[in-house]
């Protein structure tokens, strides 16, 4: 039994190392990857072609910033959005779209007051109050989808793009969006990738070190996954029954006006927006196109933020198991690849983030029990390695990340290790909540309030 255990243990050691050992090669590469794409499309984006500048005159950038509860995070994101327009050579509106659901009138500082005060001082932008009924990402951004398309010339060269709150462009940010869409001859989906980490000297209380590590955690998933997964899913010939499956992100999500119509824009009726969106797209068989550039987004600071974020988001991974009748048409239309892709998200997403540390928890246990050190370096090395390999990515992708102190050299990836130990906190009590309570409705809105309540704590 000890020898069969050994082995056992050895086998799910090269799996585990096989496994990061990608993620690490990933994120070594990734800066030179991006660097290099953003360089050939800046070159397929020259307008020395005809064609080329006639795309360039013609294509137009709509931002748009779903903001509820964000008056200290706003203004940040506004003004290097600004930026970043104004050093672009694309012309590019910002819509702010606030709900009516905040509190706001005279003597009120609110999300309501600083977005006007802000667009107030660039004529290109506005402020759109949503009226839904309950305040949601995905509710503004269609709102601010119906003022575009309203306003809008052709909507085959209009873009929408979704913008967090809470998230900074970098200067080359619209320039390089608006390459990649005319280097690519106007595709229909663009992603813009970012790192978690832009108020990391905001984080407080004992769990300091656990959000940050889920924060480094965050951005290594898109450094070492993401990226890769949109390159590879998406290519112009994807084979395979699965064909351009892919997940996507809420910001930096660039969608074709006319598509965004076409679709309906965000799903109201699920929590995870983006995923959704992104499952409907890949059976519509539209590829999603990497924009070589990283930005940075804000990440909850506390370990209480952190665990009901990711319970919130976990609500929307496992709710693809209601797929099949909320895309009733869509399912009907290609029974067998609908099915095949939900069970490739049910594992992509909600089985990988629900399930990933038991691993590392095996491997741990199983190098105590059996006399087996090796077999429990691999978290620690994890941890290690990532915390070096995503300020590496940062600081060559021209986001440098404030250097530690000796201390924080041993905190930073104790943080990413205990995170990476128990990253699942939040999906299995949504879980449990599954098996106490069978009103579905209920559920979401309840871990929705968690969410919101907790994000607001963090503010005051």
């Amino acid at each position: 039994m000890y020898s069969f255990l050994v082995v056992l243990s050895y086998v799910v050691l090269g799996g585990m190392v096989l496994r990061n050992g990608a993620f690490w090669w990933r994120m070594w590469k990734q800066p030179v990857r991006l660097l290099r794409e953003r360089a050939e499309v800046r070159e397929a984006a020259s307008p020395a072609d005809p064609r080329v500048a006639k795309l360039r005159e013609e294509i137009v950038l709509h931002y748009i910033i779903p903001a509820f509860q964000e008056v200290e995070a706003l203004p940040k994101t506004f003004h290097a959005l600004r930026r970043a327009i104004e050093a672009s050579s694309y012309r590019a509106t910002i819509t702010v779209v606030t709900s009516v659901h905040e509190p706001h009138g005279p003597g009120t500082v609110s999300t309501h007051s600083v977005a006007d005060e802000l667009c107030a001082e660039f004529p290109a932008a506005t402020r759109v109050t949503d009226h839904s009924d309950v305040p949601s990402m995905a509710a503004a951004f269609n709102t601010g989808v119906r003022l575009v398309a309203e306003q809008a010339g052709d909507a085959s060269t209009t873009y929408v793009v979704v913008y967090n709150a809470d998230s900074t462009a970098v200067e080359d940010s619209v320039q390089a969006l608006g390459d990649t869409l005319v280097g690519k001859a106007l595709p229909a989906v663009a992603q813009i990738n970012f790192l978690s980490m832009r108020n990391l000297d905001r984080t407080t209380g004992r769990g300091r070190w656990f959000a940050i590590g889920a924060a480094y955690y965050q951005t290594r998933w898109a450094l070492g996954f993401e990226y890769d997964l949109h390159r590879r899913n998406s290519a112009a010939r994807r084979r395979g029954p699965l064909g351009h499956s892919y997940h996507l992100k809420g910001h930096g999500l660039a969608l074709r006006l006319d598509v965004a119509v076409e679709v309906g824009g965000f799903s109201t009726a699920t929590p995870c927006e983006d995923l959704e969106l992104g499952f409907r797209l890949a059976l519509r068989r539209l590829p999603v196109h990497v924009v070589p550039v990283l930005e940075n987004t804000e990440h909850p600071t506390t370990a209480t933020a952190v665990n009901a974020q990711k319970r919130y988001w976990y609500s929307g991974m496992i709710d693809v198991l209601q797929f099949h009748w909320l895309l009733a048409e869509e399912r009907a239309a290609q029974p067998f690849r609908f099915e095949l892709s939900r069970l490739a998200s049910i594992y992509r997403s909600a089985g990988c983030f629900l399930l990933a540390p038991l691993p590392y928890w095996y491997l741990l246990i199983a190098g105590l029990a059996l006399g087996h050190p090796l077999l429990a370096a691999l978290p620690f090395l994890n941890a290690a390695l990532s915390a070096w390999l995503i300020r590496r990515a940062a600081k060559r992708l021209g986001s440098p990340l404030a250097p530690p102190s000796p201390a924080e050299w041993v905190l930073l990836p104790a943080g990413i290790l205990i995170w990476s130990l128990a990253r699942n906190i939040g999906p299995v009590q949504y879980v449990w909540s599954m098996f106490t309570s069978a009103d579905r409705q209920k559920r979401l809105r309840t871990t929705h309030l968690r969410h919101l309540e907790d994000h607001e704590k963090e503010d005051v």
